[in-house]
């Protein structure tokens, strides 16, 4: 049995590079996973593989924009539905925005804000009354190197990934301080040769 066996998951952005990736390797480990992205096709044929490795109802693809929160509603019931219930969330999804804080106009800061940073909270919002009933349940949210370190260029990428960071400190003393098997954490890597770096 792998690390995962019996655990229910949900990983946003699961479509390509480290989302795919991350689904894949939860499955590995014997978890069902709800792959969900924005680009609907892209989730399904990335399940549909998972499927084919590891056996029939082991994944599902969902339509979802992480930054509408009905959306997030609808993804979390069809995980509910299809594997009966949720114990990890993975908050993987989000953009790179390059621009220094002149270069940037407002609408292009709230867009970066809406999906890294509104699309984390949206989600630990709403599954933890979900992950509660599935105790011990974590929650990783894909934070970057860049929340830690600025960069003269990424003015809103940097201060959307340090909200994801403290957040999740946030979120886990939320936990905590109520008594729940919940863990909270964030992810800061470096570059990862996925296509949304290309």
């Amino acid at each position: 049995m792998g690390r995962m066996e019996g655990k229910i998951a949900l990983v946003t952005g699961a479509a390509q590079g480290l989302g795919a990736a991350i689904a894949e390797a939860l499955a590995e480990e014997g978890a069902r996973v709800a792959l969900t992205d924005r680009y609907r096709p892209g989730a399904i044929e990335a399940a549909a593989r998972i499927n084919q490795r590891h056996g029939p109802g082991r994944a599902i693809g969902l339509a979802h924009d992480v930054t509408e929160e009905a959306q997030w509603i609808a993804a979390l019931g069809a995980t509910v539905a299809a594997f009966g219930g949720l114990s990890v969330l993975v908050n993987n999804a989000g953009i790179i925005t390059m621009g220094s804080v002149e270069d940037l106009d407002l609408a292009t800061w709230r867009q970066a804000m809406a999906v890294n940073s509104d699309g984390a909270f949206l989600g630990c919002k709403h599954a933890l009354p979900l992950l509660r009933e599935s105790q011990p349940a974590a929650i990783v949210n894909l934070s970057s190197v860049a929340g830690l370190i600025a960069s003269h260029n990424m003015a809103a990428y940097n201060v959307s990934k340090a909200a994801i960071w403290m957040l999740t400190k946030s979120v886990a003393l939320h936990c905590a301080r109520n008594g729940w098997d919940i863990r909270c954490n964030s992810v800061h890597p470096s570059f990862i040769d996925t296509p949304m770096l290309h």
